[in-house]
């Protein structure tokens, strides 16, 4: 066994590094990186959220979170002596009450009101083409619905349509995966197997199964609302698409997606094309990123487990307060970057960075900060030498990251105010567990990044939080538990890597100035820390390249 003492020298400029690619799948932090939120709960951290410069941040815009869902969003009953009830067949649509019409296999919904709708048709269509002010809801109530050449449910016309599970019943609704003929009287391209031009609400108790063979499942050129429900998703192309906003505060969802898993597209438009999830499950399977935002993502609760992507979550600005997230992914794990500018001034969900309601519905009486954002339409990937204005920031949640890119990529800044965070990076050239435009700061939680040497990056001396970066003298195999102990053989932190490592990112409320043993296998080092922002050893003792400081 051999025994090394090497002085942490502290860096006075933040270590900058670059991007790439492939994957593995993940069920828990365990399987991920060795360790469990609870047990690095047990090291005591807390997750301080004291406030770093939110100057240089660009939330979403337009977005209180006491506004994003309303009472009828998340009110799944109805009643059942109004509701008109129909019944799909191969022989054709039985309606019993007012305001469908009916040709063939083709049902048409003219009026506002609630439609139960059950039965099996192997070539059938609902068609909403109401006023503009009239509000649908559509109960699902043991319905199966293929089409041939076009949605299941075409929404043509209505203020919004809520789609709602009935208790116990399972629902799908499928396309056969040819081309879709489209419609003269609809200027967009049809390309769902729900497609609506407003907002649709998803909600129940129910099950739904969605098979789309020839493009998306769900689409809406407004907004997407889930506040219930279990969903089934099987899509060659995206799983949920929306132009405006996508926003999740319940249910269970799986998806499967040839394309990206959730996505929004609006970047042009003040306060659109965001993502908001308090709540529910995901997990997400995509050959693309699992959830892409156009302009800001926003995630305070719930869990999201991406077990297989491109990159796993990406948007102009991500802001995460609290839930569970894993993600796995071919390129970057966590990817915020903004390309030419579209300029927007809006409004930060309430606490905002460092702060925002623990998930759910937000509390009736909380209070949005204002803040001025410049998020615009999405960049290539990570390696910047400059600040974009984009940001990550991280205040709350555990999250687990297996990247074979960047684990955790900002082509402008990374917050990290709280949390439990493990980052596993490439063990290859060209990316870091860790790569930002400008600074990383980091003024509590707790953080292990591991990976590769050669463009390896560090917390910069803004930070209120100790850190250590450790260039490991020999490349330490996946599967193999490191762990660091203060001088009084306290665990600090410990760590198994997912992927053969060559340096590692340590930091946590626990972390402090003096002497700590580290232990790789049958490798140990005793450090000096000797102040907020650490570093240790050489890249050329592994890897090589060195990291590259910012002047």
């Amino acid at each position: 066994m051999k025994r090394k003492t090497i002085l942490l020298l502290m860096t006075a400029a933040l270590t900058l590094c670059g991007c790439t690619q492939s994957a593995q799948s993940t069920d828990s932090a365990a399987e991920t990186s060795g360790v469990t939120a609870e047990e690095l709960a047990d090291t005591g951290q807390e997750n301080t959220q004291d406030g770093t410069d939110t100057d240089l941040q660009t939330p979403v815009s337009d977005i209180d979170t006491n506004d994003q869902f309303t009472d009828r969003d998340q009110d799944s009953s109805w009643d059942e002596e109004s509701a008109v009830t129909i019944f799909f067949s191969d022989d054709g649509v039985t309606v019993s009450g007012d305001g469908a019409e009916v040709s063939g296999t083709t049902l048409t919904i003219t009026k506002a009101g609630t439609y139960v709708l059950s039965g099996t048709c192997s070539d059938g269509q609902i068609v909403i083409d109401c006023g503009d002010e009239d509000k649908v809801q559509l109960v699902l109530d043991g319905l199966t619905l293929t089409n041939d050449d076009g949605p299941c449910i075409l929404v043509k016309s209505a203020d919004k349509v809520f789609v709602t599970l009935a208790d116990g019943t399972e629902n799908t609704l499928s396309d056969t995966g040819e081309a879709y003929a489209q419609e003269e009287d609809v200027e967009q391209n049809l390309d769902g197997v729900i497609f609506s031009l407003c907002t649709l609400t998803f909600n129940g108790s129910g099950t739904l199964r969605m098979n789309a063979g020839y493009d998306h499942a769900i689409v809406s050129k407004d907004d997407v609302k889930i506040t219930d429900g279990t969903y089934e998703i099987t899509a060659a192309g995206k799983g949920i698409a929306a132009n405006d906003s996508i926003r999740i505060s319940g249910g269970d969802l799986t998806i499967t997606a040839e394309d990206d898993g959730l996505h929004t597209s609006n970047e042009d438009d003040d306060g659109k094309g965001y993502i908001y999830i308090c709540g529910g499950s995901l997990t997400i399977s995509s050959e693309d990123d699992g959830i892409h935002a156009a302009t800001a993502m926003y995630v305070t609760d719930g869990v999201i487990d991406v077990t297989k992507s491109y990159e796993g979550l990406e948007g102009d600005s991500i802001d995460i307060t609290g839930g569970t997230i894993r993600v796995v992914s071919d390129d970057d794990g966590l990817n915020a970057s903004t390309g030419s500018g579209q300029e927007m001034q809006g409004t930060m969900p309430q606490g905002g960075p460092g702060g925002g309601p623990g998930g759910g519905k937000a509390p009736e009486q909380a209070e949005s900060e204002t803040v001025s954002v410049t998020p615009t339409r999405m960049g290539g990937g990570g390696g910047q030498t400059e600040d974009d204005g984009s940001y990550i920031r991280i205040s709350g949640g555990d999250i687990c990251i297996d990247a074979e890119g960047d684990g955790i990529d900002s082509n402008g800044a990374l917050y990290i105010d709280g949390g439990t965070i493990i980052a596993d990076g490439p063990d290859g050239a060209g990316n870091g567990a860790l790569d930002v435009g400008s600074e990383a700061v980091i003024t509590g939680g707790t953080v292990i990044a591991g990976g590769s040497s050669d463009m390896a990056v560090t917390f910069s001396d803004s930070s209120t939080q100790y850190s250590v970066l450790v260039y490991l003298d020999d490349t330490v195999s996946a599967g193999t538990e490191v762990t660091l102990r203060d001088a009084d053989g306290n665990e600090i932190l410990t760590y198994t890597p997912a992927k053969d490592i060559s340096s590692v990112v340590f930091s946590s409320s626990l972390l402090a100035e003096g002497t700590y043993t580290l232990r790789a296998g049958d490798e140990t080092m005793t450090v000096e820390v000797s102040g907020i922002s650490s570093t240790s050893g050489s890249s050329s003792s592994s890897f090589g390249g060195g990291p590259k400081s910012r002047g």
